[in-house]
């Protein structure tokens, strides 16, 4: 709908909640076309994840170089435009407290290069926030920034069903100058991918559970979209889009997202009118039985055409797809054109009445019990594909991905015992979760939004969070109470997006992917773009108001973009010494470490200094040149003040312990690092073994029984939740043990522990010493075990003199 405030042509400037904007001004496309390529390029990256480790960098930084030249068109557009005037201005403000909180965490960070990427991160959710606020209050900038985003989302849905149906090949060569190839078969990584459930549809997401969620945010975003076009070929192109929406998400296989689906469904129709309600409950309800009645042929077509392409099989997915998704939108926008102007008739009275909005959200819960009855509890549910089928009847809260994710929330309320004002900084979950893991699962995200953020800022900046969000949905619903339907359909399409992905994260890491947090934020701020808040009084007291903010923003665009530029630099240079390695291209230790040297001169990376280690380490250990040991040690020692859980830099530390042979200062370290990495095994190992050899036998046994400690919490874990990694103890840690008992003199209880471990493959190296020592141990008693003698004896004649030499060295 056009806004006579603001789309009027005139030659004088027109005011915009704040913003003085005249017409057409060059700076003002400048902004738009930088942001229009953001959000298309943006989610080709993985999405822009945050995986926080090296492969996933150099997206990231991209994206926020982009975003500071989005930020520094904004300020130089403001300069001129912003005059602050009502408390949406303050909301303007406000959304800077989230970056704010990241950088108070940055003290306590238990990564402070995590931490510090963070704040850029949260600073890019900011900016994007206020662009949504300001740019999407016009009719025309709104229908760039949603046709935008349209464009981008129905790409990514065309973008997995053609993975899905064996065509990796033909958008390899046809995007791979603009996506990124990574694959050893020259196509997109895991837009499908496989684990234990089978083939799962992941689009440029690699992660099912989260493309599942954006899934449902735009599907019920095109739905509304449908419902309120007034134009046919407007209503085709959305109702066309629901098929292979439907059929993407089915074909996901998230649970978490079959049970949200229906809970984002009834709060979208809730908000609606009577009419529009049925219409709205039509469409969707059509297009999922269409989509039901091709769904188990399109799951075997796409099964078997990604075992082995088949081109016939692909083809007949395509017409398939393509010709029921024609269908509906036929069906849809011959509804639209004739249906919805008759029923809006009809009940343009019995909406007036109160509760008349109720009615259909209530039939619609009853439907829905009905239709999972049908397709859970009776024969319906063959019509399933088979894998749907077993995913849908897997939904419980005693399935393990319910029963891990509440272990994930437990340990992390663990952490925030630990750090509960300002947090552990950007990325703690990342970096010290370990420490707090009730069992030794492998989880690198906290499987929450809201947890992890409250893990990261700690209750000061989760409440700042919640705050902000209570404020922005309170107040954007208390408008579209008293709003007109005009008014209302013009942004309720952000209202949909935001709640869907705030929903679906509350269980999970969707907004790690910082294409979805930008989604996220871009909408929550367009929600409240047309909103018509009294004025602030406090605001016009403040003249200096004007410039300050556009001068904050600008300052803060040329800092995002130095470090954006710095991080690049430091990525690049980084990689150039890695290939060096990894390829072996060059052997000459001053050319490797020259790229690193400049890269951590830019940044600080744990990973840049873990690689410069390892390379001082080898070149030490060939010439004992004790400058590149302290080299080594100080470039340690300074890393790890900054990134103190970073195991793979405690193992070089550990290293250089031993370089050394310092077995003192290498088990105070072991013994330190076993509380912050209770489930690492290699560690009890080392303990163990290192106590031996200090003869501090007690303190091994204690570190022994420490490990039965730790099998007994993994014994009581219910059946249903995976343990995680292996945690069991190893033939080394057997023979440590053993070699305690027998030291000590304590023959039988060696000999006795030894037997039952025993095997019959001597080929085996500890297994042949655990032999070794059960025989000194019996000969010690003045017996023995003439099998397990005999049979070492047969495959090496030497094995009695071993054995002797055990027995005499016993004290």
């Amino acid at each position: 709908m056009s806004n006579p405030t603001y789309g009027k042509k005139s030659s004088t400037p027109k005011s915009i909640i704040g913003l003085q904007q005249q017409e057409n001004p060059l700076i003002y496309w400048i902004l738009m076309g930088v942001f229009v390529f953001f959000l298309l390029w943006s989610p080709l990256w993985a999405a822009l994840f945050n995986g926080q480790q090296v492969p996933f960098e150099r997206p990231l930084y991209e994206a926020m170089r982009w975003v500071s030249i989005i930020m520094l068109v904004l300020g130089i557009y403001l300069f001129k435009n912003w005059k602050p005037k009502d408390m949406k201005d303050w909301y303007a403000l406000l959304i800077f407290a989230l970056p704010l909180t990241y950088l108070i965490a940055l003290i306590p960070a238990a990564s402070h290069y995590q931490a510090l990427n963070m704040v850029y991160i949260y600073l890019i959710y900011a900016v994007i926030f206020n662009v949504g606020l300001y740019f999407t209050r016009n009719t025309r900038s709104n229908s760039i920034i949603r046709n935008t985003l349209l464009v981008s989302t129905y790409f990514t849905v065309f973008f997995g069903l053609f993975h899905w149906f064996g065509n990796s090949k033909f958008i390899a060569d046809v995007f791979g100058w603009l996506i990124p190839l990574k694959s050893p078969t020259g196509t997109y990584l895991d837009a499908v991918m496989t684990d234990s459930n089978g083939l799962r549809l992941t689009s440029f997401f690699q992660y099912a559970n989260t493309y599942a969620a954006f899934l449902i945010a735009i599907l019920f975003a095109a739905a509304f979209l449908l419902v309120k076009s007034r134009k046919w070929y407007g209503s085709a192109i959305h109702a066309f889009m629901l098929v292979p929406i439907i059929l993407s998400f089915f074909l996901t296989l998230s649970r978490a997202a079959y049970v949200i689906l229906p809970v984002v469904f009834l709060i979208v129709i809730l908000c609606l009118k009577p009419y529009r309600q049925i219409m709205y409950t039509v469409h969707v309800a059509l297009a999922f039985i269409a989509s039901m009645v091709i769904l188990n042929k399109v799951t075997t077509i796409g099964i078997t055409v990604n075992e082995q392409f088949n081109g016939s099989e692909s083809l007949k997915g395509w017409m398939l797809t393509l010709g029921v998704s024609i269908l509906i939108a036929i069906i849809a926008t011959l509804l639209q054109h004739f249906v919805t102007p008759w029923l809006q008739q009809k009940l343009s009275n019995f909406g007036q009445r109160k509760a008349s909005s109720l009615i259909m959200p209530a039939a619609a819960v009853i439907l829905g019990g009905v239709m999972v009855f049908i397709f859970i509890g009776t024969s319906a549910k063959n019509l399933l594909p088979e894998n749907v089928k077993i995913r849908l009847e897997n939904i419980n809260f005693q399935q393990h991905s319910v029963l891990e994710r509440g272990t994930f929330y437990k340990d992390a309320m663990k952490l925030v015992a630990d750090y509960p004002v300002f947090g552990a900084g950007g990325g703690a979950w990342y970096s010290i979760y370990e420490k707090y893991q009730h069992n030794p699962y492998i989880s690198r995200q906290a499987h929450s939004f809201f947890f992890q953020n409250i893990v990261e800022v700690g209750i000061v900046g989760f409440i700042v969070l919640i705050g902000l969000l209570i404020l922005f949905f309170y107040t954007y619903i208390r408008n579209y109470i008293k709003s007109d339907e005009a008014s209302r359909d013009s942004h309720f399409y952000y209202f949909i997006i935001a709640i869907a992905l705030l929903i679906h994260s509350i269980i999970d890491f969707d907004i790690s992917y910082v294409y979805v947090g930008v989604l996220l934020f871009l909408c929550l701020g367009a929600m409240l773009s047309n909103i018509h808040p009294k004025e602030s009084k406090k605001l016009k007291k403040i003249p200096a108001m004007k410039w300050a903010y556009p001068s904050l923003i600008s300052v803060l665009a040329i800092v995002m973009f130095i470090f954006a530029q710095m991080s690049l630099s430091a990525n690049t240079s980084f990689m150039k010494s890695l290939d060096m390695v990894q390829q072996q291209t060059s052997k000459d230790y001053n050319e490797i470490v020259a790229p690193i040297n400049k890269a951590l001169g830019l940044r600080e990376n744990p990973d840049y200094a873990q690689l410069k280690v390892q390379l001082l380490q080898s070149v030490y250990s060939q010439n004992q040149n004790q400058q590149f040991y302290d080299e080594a040690q100080n470039l340690l020692v300074k890393t790890l003040a900054k990134e103190p859980y970073n195991f793979q830099l405690i193992s070089l530390q550990m290293k250089q312990y031993e370089l050394l042979g310092d077995k003192k200062n290498l088990l105070k370290l072991v013994e330190e690092q076993l509380t912050n990495f209770p489930w690492n095994m290699s560690l009890y190992e080392k303990a163990i073994h290192l106590n031996i050899d200090l003869e501090s036998y007690d303190a091994a046994l204690t570190a022994y029984q420490k490990i039965l400690d730790q099998k007994k919490v993994l014994a009581s874990l219910p059946k249903e939740q995976l343990q995680g990694r292996p945690f069991d103890i190893t033939p080394a840690i057997n023979l440590d043990i053993a070699q305690i008992y027998f030291n000590q003199g304590d023959y039988t209880k060696a000999a006795s522990f030894i037997k039952p471990l025993l095997t019959t493959d001597y080929n085996d190296a500890a297994n042949k010493d655990m032999a070794r020592l059960y025989l000194a141990s019996l000969q010690k008693q003045g017996t023995t075990d003439q099998a397990v003698y005999d049979a070492l004896v047969a495959m090496d004649a030497s094995e009695k003199e071993i054995i002797d030499t055990i027995v005499a060295s016993a004290k």
